[in-house]
C-alpha cells in the first residue's frame, strides 16, 4: 500500500508540475520518500536550505513516524503525508515538538480534534507551498 501511496502523490505533484526526486540518498543510507526540488540541490552548498523540503508517505503512522526524524538533516521542518485517521493528540503534540507536520487529504481532516485541525496541512496545501517555494527567488 506504501508504494501505491507514493505513486499516487507523485502523479498529484507531476500534475502541478513540482520538480522532486524520490528515493535520493541525503545522508548516510537515509532516503526520504519525495525530496523537493532534487537530490544535486540537496547537496549544494549554495542552495538555500530554505528552498528544500521533504515529504515522508506513509499510509499509516503510528510510531513509524519517527523514522523520518533522520531523514534530509538540511531540513528541520519534515512533513509527513498520511492516510491514518484520528491519530491521538499526544501523538501529533509530539510529531510537532519534533518539527513533523503532517499532510493528510481534506476529508480526513474531520477525523481529528479541532485543536489538532490548525496544525493539518491538505494536499493542496502542500502542493501550493512546494509551488511557492519553488517560484521564490
Amino acid at each position: 500500500m506504501g508504494n501505491a501511496l507514493q505513486n499516487h502523490i507523485a502523479a498529484l505533484f507531476d500534475i502541478h508540475q513540482l520538480r522532486y526526486q524520490t528515493q535520493k540518498i541525503t545522508e548516510g543510507k537515509n532516503k526520504p520518500d519525495f525530496l523537493f526540488p532534487g537530490h544535486s540541490e540537496y547537496h549544494s552548498a549554495t542552495f538555500p536550505d530554505a528552498r528544500l523540503a521533504m515529504l515522508a508517505a506513509k499510509s499509516s503512522c503510528k510510531d513509524r513516524w519517527r523514522q523520518i526524524l533522520t531523514e534530509a538533516q538540511r531540513i528541520p521542518a519534515k512533513h509527513l503525508c498520511t492516510l491514518e485517521a484520528s491519530i491521538s493528540i499526544d501523538q501529533t503534540n509530539e510529531m510537532q515538538t519534533h518539527k513533523v507536520r503532517l499532510v493528510i487529504p481534506a476529508p480526513t481532516h474531520s477525523t481529528y480534534a479541532p485543536q489538532q485541525r490548525s496544525a493539518l496541512m491538505t494536499l493542496n496545501d502542500f502542493v501550493n507551498y512546494i509551488r511557492h517555494l519553488q517560484t521564490s527567488s
